[in-house]
């Protein structure tokens, strides 16, 4: 008999952010071939985390709009055969091949679409038709708490999907609004402000990105223009907010930002251009980029950039090379405060506690120190180390240990061999917080 304990209704699910996480369970659910269930707000990108899980698949994809179909468009037409009735396979569904099939707005499908649709995705069939092999239905449903129009799907239906509940992320969105140039405004805003895509789904920001790209610069300074028309996708606090951005007026850096984070033609482009600038003295241009790579680099996009491969240090190297000082110090403080890019740390930690003088990442750390455009990654070294000596028993036994301390010292040393070192004496405080003494070299 069941316990009254395993009669409880399950809590609520926890919601997982759109981006890398949703793709890996969808992924893992097209090749066990289980029809998966996305449920969240409308706008947030449901349908791009099934798009980008079929590019990374490599399979087709194909998507119907159940709220817009009739019960032929799904189930096909009857067709008398040798005297037997038959139904006519609709076009609109696969045939061959390997791919995913989203059926979106399951749930506010009227009902005669929305039992065959089910039907699909539960039987992998309808009538005589057979979903091929190398095909999974995924859906799409948005939430019923009452802010949507729905029609509640059977709860024994329901339990035989692998149910998602999603969320808009506001470090993958601003990841992918990098690569694919939602206006600076968009991004500046969204980097800005926490609950940007909380208030405003993601997808009206894309709009509003596509309104302002349309602008004119005199179109770009009529802010009654502007209020008039942002009004129509945004509440009027984030139509105050968008206009009092600076990046509405676009500075007109003429750069690609995107390109500057990753090694390539691309990037080699922009830093000749960046070096172009410099003997022209313009000042306003290093300004802009400043202030406009700042918020990405310091922001939650950056993990994720450098997650997918889109951020390198190697290209954070060459940018920062040509930026006067005061520029490159600020940027080299966003990358280095950011815990979101410690996996990009090396020398790691452990190489930095034991053996450490005269090893590789001795040299490594001589050479980084050596290099003002590279002392970024010595902030990053930092935050590892003090990271790393959050945990108590990994603290108590560097206490503890004199090779651990002397190699500490020695970090020291080399940290500060290119002149005073901010970074080395930020050690200097982690290492006090931790109770930790470091023994100095002779």
């Amino acid at each position: 008999m069941p316990t009254e304990r395993a009669m409880t209704p399950a809590s609520p699910r926890a919601s997982l952010p759109l981006g890398d996480r949703v793709v890996r369970v969808l992924s893992l659910a097209y090749r066990a071939r289980r029809a998966a269930l996305l449920e969240g707000p409308t706008g947030i990108g449901k349908s791009d985390v099934v798009r980008e899980t079929a590019a990374r698949l490599g399979v087709e994809l194909a998507v119907l709009d159940l709220s817009l179909l009739e019960p032929p468009d799904l189930v096909g037409l009857p067709v008398i055969d040798a005297g037997r009735t038959r139904y006519a396979t609709p076009a609109v569904l696969p045939e061959k091949g390997a791919g995913i099939l989203l059926l979106e707005e399951l749930n506010r499908a009227e009902r005669y679409i929305q039992q065959p649709a089910l039907q699909l995705l539960t039987a992998r069939a309808l009538h005589e038709y057979r979903l091929p092999e190398g095909w999974v239905c995924f859906a799409a449903i948005n939430p019923q708490d009452g802010s949507y129009q729905v029609t509640p799907l059977d709860p024994a239906l329901a339990a035989r999907f692998l149910h998602l509940s999603v969320r808009a992320d506001r470090g993958a969105w601003l990841s992918w609004a990098h690569g694919a140039r939602v206006h600076p405004a968009v991004v500046a805003l969204v980097q800005a402000h926490d609950r940007a895509l909380d208030d405003v789904p993601p997808r009206t920001w894309v709009y509003v990105s596509e309104l302002l790209a349309t602008l004119s610069p005199d179109e770009a300074r009529d802010e009654a223009l502007l209020r008039d028309a942002l009004g129509g996708y945004l509440p009027g606090a984030w139509t105050e907010t968008l206009l009092a951005r600076r990046e509405l007026a676009d500075a007109g850096v003429g750069l690609d930002v995107s390109a500057l984070l990753v090694r390539g033609e691309a990037s080699a482009r922009a830093v000749a251009s960046l070096t172009d600038a410099a003997r022209a003295g313009r000042t306003d241009l290093f300004d802009e980029l400043s202030h406009r790579l700042a918020p990405l680099l310091s922001g939650p996009e950056a993990g994720v950039l450098a997650a997918s491969g889109k951020l390198e240090l190697d290209a954070l190297d060459a940018l920062f090379a040509k930026l006067p000082g005061d520029h490159r110090e600020r940027l080299q403080r966003a990358v280095a405060d950011n815990p979101t890019l410690l996996p990009l740390v090396t020398p790691k930690p452990r190489d930095l506690l034991q053996n450490f003088a005269n090893s590789r990442a001795d040299a490594a750390v001589t050479a980084l120190a050596r290099e003002p455009a590279r002392h970024h990654r010595l902030g990053l070294v930092v935050r590892a180390l003090a990271a790393h000596l959050d945990d108590p028993s990994r603290r108590s036994d560097v206490r503890k240990s004199t090779p651990a301390r002397v190699a500490l010292g020695h970090l020291l040393a080399r940290m500060a061999e290119g002149g005073p070192s901010p970074w080395a004496l930020e050690l200097v405080e982690v290492l006090k917080r931790a109770g930790i003494t470091p023994v100095r070299p002779a």
